[in-house]
C-alpha cells in the first residue's frame, strides 16, 4: 500500500528550515507521504564530508555543493510522480524576510542548528498563525515538539522560554550521534503527519529521546502563564530579540 493511500494529499505548503541532519530525513519522509502540495527547503550551507554520517540525502558527490540544490534534486529523483512540488531556496531565515516567506506556507518544519533561528521561526510562525514542528539534537539525545498555530495551544517559548545565554552546546560544537538525529527526525515528522491526519493530540506533544539511556519520553505541553508570545506581547521580529545573552 502506498503512503498516499493512507494519507491523501492535504494541499499543505510546508517550509523546512535547515536541510541538514534533521531537515534531510524529514523532507524524505514528508515527500514519500505524498501529503504535501509543496515543500520548500531553506538553507544557506554547502555539503561537507562531515555531514554524510547523518544527513541522509547527500553522498560523496554532493560535497562542496549547495545543500538545498542537491536535496531538491534527490527528492525529485526519489519521487518522480510530481505529487509534491519541491522548491530550493538558498539562504537563512532572517527577521526582515521571515514574514513574506511564511506568508506562503501552511506549516513549518524547523531543524535549525542554533536557538536564535528556532525562536525566530517560532515567533514568525505564531504571528502568521501556522504550527511549527520543532526539533533539536546534540550528543546522545534530542527532542521534537509541535507548537500550536495560536494562543489556544503552547508555543516554543512555553517550553523553553527564551534563547539560552552563553554558548549552549550544538551539534556543531559538541557533535551528535547519527542515529539520534534519525530517530528525532522520525519523531518530528510523525507529529507533522499526525497533525495533517487530524490528530487533535499532536499539537503540544513534546518527545525527548535519550539514546544513551535507551529511553523515549512523551509529554503534553500546555500554554505557559506569562509567555510573551502567547500573550501577544511579541508583535514584531526585531533583530535584537534573537541575539543570545553573553551570560
Amino acid at each position: 500500500m502506498s503512503a498516499s493511500a493512507t494519507l491523501p494529499s492535504t494541499g499543505t505548503r510546508a517550509l523546512i528550515v535547515g536541510a541538514g541532519g534533521l531537515g534531510s530525513p524529514a523532507s524524505r519522509v514528508l515527500m514519500a507521504s505524498a501529503a504535501l502540495k509543496r515543500l520548500t527547503l531553506l538553507d544557506d550551507d554547502q555539503v561537507d564530508v562531515s555531514n554524510l554520517h547523518r544527513q541522509t540525502l547527500y553522498t560523496d558527490s554532493d560535497v562542496g555543493h549547495d545543500k538545498v540544490t542537491r536535496a531538491a534534486e534527490a527528492l525529485r529523483a526519489e519521487n518522480p510522480d510530481g505529487i509534491t512540488e519541491v522548491v530550493a531556496q538558498r539562504g537563512r531565515l532572517r527577521p526582515a524576510e521571515a514574514p513574506a516567506l511564511l506568508a506562503e506556507q501552511d506549516l513549518v518544519v524547523e531543524g535549525a542548528d542554533n536557538f536564535a533561528t528556532k525562536f525566530l521561526t517560532a515567533d514568525a510562525a505564531r504571528l502568521r498563525g501556522i504550527p511549527v514542528a520543532h526539533a533539536g539534537a546534540v550528543r546522545w539525545s534530542g527532542w521534537a515538539f509541535l507548537s500550536a498555530a495560536n494562543a489556544e495551544g503552547p508555543c516554543l517559548r512555553c517550553v523553553f522560554e527564551d534563547i539560552p545565554g552563553g554558548r549552549p552546546e550544538t551539534c556543531a560544537t559538541a557533535g551528535v550521534l547519527g542515529p539520534v538525529v534519525g530517530v528525532v527526525a522520525a519523531l518530528q515528522t510523525s507529529l507533522v503527519l499526525s497533525h495533517l491526519a487530524g490528530d487533535p493530540f499532536a499539537v503540544g506533544t513534546l518527545f525527548h529521546y535519550d539514546a544513551l539511556a535507551g529511553k523515549l519520553r512523551r509529554f503534553q505541553a500546555r500554554p505557559r502563564p506569562g509567555c510573551p508570545l502567547c500573550a501577544g506581547e511579541i508583535s514584531d521580529l526585531r533583530m535584537e530579540r534573537y541575539v543570545p545573552s553573553p551570560n
